[in-house]
């Protein structure tokens, strides 16, 4: 990234990335995805209500579809299409309200933003992408962990809950969005001090805290390498136009 680039690349939703106010469809363009991500959440949310961490208690419908919905460790062995499907439909039920408020404020402040840059389908890309990355190497850990070492607590009990909820895609993308600051570390600084806080005071379950940063790195990987063969590709059709006939 150039020295033009933002320290901090945050731009109001009704902006695009040169400041400059949108129209209404250019808006519903731009942001398509964090659009229908919120209000897909809050929907659910003001339906069905929340679902619950634990398998247990799966006793109301908005519990019993977020039960079904999550990701499982489990069924990365014994039903691994419904592991895949829980790619895509865990991150659309939470199981509170601190937990979705800080998903809507966190999208409205950074998911847009990337978007805005970056575009809907690769914000949608980069999302379910890195939840998939982080719940597959999980799963495997979890369960080599439990069949190896059945009386360990560290791998159990991972695999006795459902996990949901779209902070794993969120990190993902504060990852990518690190590309397009100028201080490349400063976003990656402020997600540590996040999650030290989440973890230490906030009481965040270990799991989650290293959910989040794995995910952060897939991100930060994952759209490093997009952006090197975007621009490897961009260097080679100048050679190409510049390059003289024979």
């Amino acid at each position: 990234m150039s020295q033009e680039d933002p320290i901090l690349p945050l731009y109001w939703p009704w902006t695009n990335t040169e400041r400059r106010v949108l129209g209404v469809r250019e808006f519903l363009r731009s942001r398509s995805f964090s659009l229908i991500y919120l209000s897909g959440i809050i929907a659910i949310w003001g339906t069905l209500g929340f679902g619950h961490w634990g398998s247990l208690r799966c006793e109301t419908l908005g519990e019993q579809l977020a039960c079904s919905s999550a990701i499982w460790p489990n069924k990365l062995v014994d039903a691994p299409h419904e592991f895949i499907l829980s790619f895509f439909t865990s991150p659309w039920f939470h199981n509170d309200y601190p937990h979705i408020k800080f998903m809507i404020i966190s999208f409205v402040i950074f998911t847009q933003s990337f978007e805005a840059k970056a575009g809907p389908k690769a914000t949608a890309a980069i999302f379910f992408g890195t939840i998939a990355c982080s719940a597959i190497v999980a799963a495997i850990i979890f369960n080599t962990g439990s069949h190896f070492w059945p009386d360990n607590d560290t791998f159990v009990h991972p695999m006795t809950r459902s996990w949901m909820g779209g902070s794993i895609g969120l990190m993902g993308i504060l990852g990518a969005l690190s590309h397009h600051s100028r201080w490349k570390w400063l976003i990656p600084a402020i997600l540590l001090t996040f999650e030290y806080w989440n973890r230490e005071y906030n009481g965040i379950s270990e799991y989650i805290t290293w959910g989040h940063l794995s995910s952060a790195i897939f991100g930060f990987v994952i759209w490093g390498l997009y952006l090197r063969r975007n621009v490897s590709m961009t260097d080679g059709e100048k050679n190409k136009q510049t390059e003289p006939e024979g």
